[in-house]
């Protein structure tokens, strides 16, 4: 074989090699394999405004703590609260309304706002709305309960402000159609947590360990009138205040 014909062997061999490369590239099967795309981090719920169990925080949590309401709350020295601690008006009747920031409360006779201050509260639990409870409109109770919240921030800004539930009354007094029923505070409950998640504060759920089966109030935490509540029933409130305390 002659260095000519050798020459064009190659060159045909390497022609051959580049169209078998070509055809590989222009016949290679596609991929129909997705790209893999990478899942984002869950953003976390929104943090929950229900204060959950904890280990009891015993009484020195129990001290930290101021209490504003109405007569319910009146009767908190039943499970052992200092009638210093308890912020109602003389009358001991406490109605949410247009002119919650001019009602006085304590044995100074401040305004709600002015006695937080005053007693330099470290906790403040707040349990309203119960009286003429069937009158608020859900836009109503938020205003009124907001005035009072905003007010009492800008008094006390370092006070851990918590928005209690309003306590139920027996079946029988609910029944009756009178001014409070179950039905009418378990709404104002719905409200003031959805209050508490509008102001980043917690809510204190204590109502549901007060209820029967039916929603009412349970017969041997009642004083006898279907609204207020004896000495068992606050020690099992306070109990509950210190096993969901508040960081």
């Amino acid at each position: 074989m002659n260095k000519k014909n050798t020459i064009g062997i190659v060159v045909l061999l390497i022609l051959a090699i580049c169209l078998i490369f070509l055809a590989v590239l222009l016949f290679k099967p596609q991929d129909d394999t997705k790209p893999t795309i990478e899942t984002p981090p869950e953003i976390p719920n929104k943090t929950d405004v229900v204060l959950p169990l904890t280990e009891d925080a015993g009484q020195e949590y129990i001290d930290k703590i101021y209490f504003v309401g109405e007569s319910t709350t009146s009767h908190f020295f039943k499970g052992g609260i200092d009638r210093s601690h308890i912020l109602v008006p003389s009358s001991a009747t406490l109605t949410l309304g247009s002119d919650i920031l001019q009602i006085l409360v304590g044995d100074k006779q401040l305004t709600i706002p002015e006695a937080v201050k005053d007693v330099n509260a470290e906790i403040l639990i707040i349990t309203i709305g119960v009286n003429n409870a069937a009158r608020f409109s859900e836009k109503e109770y938020k205003t009124f309960y907001g005035k009072l919240i905003n007010a009492i921030t800008q008094s006390s800004p370092s006070t851990k402000i918590i928005l209690q539930s309003s306590f139920p009354v027996t079946a029988k007094y609910s029944n009756q159609g009178k001014a409070i029923t179950n039905a009418d505070i378990d709404r104002n409950n719905k409200w003031a947590k959805e209050l508490a998640e509008q102001y980043s504060l917690k809510y204190l759920d204590t109502q549901s360990i007060l209820k029967n089966d039916s929603g009412a109030l349970i017969e041997e935490y009642s004083n006898g009138d279907g609204v207020h509540m004896n000495e068992k029933a606050y020690v099992a409130i306070i109990q509950y205040i210190r096993t969901h305390a508040i960081e």
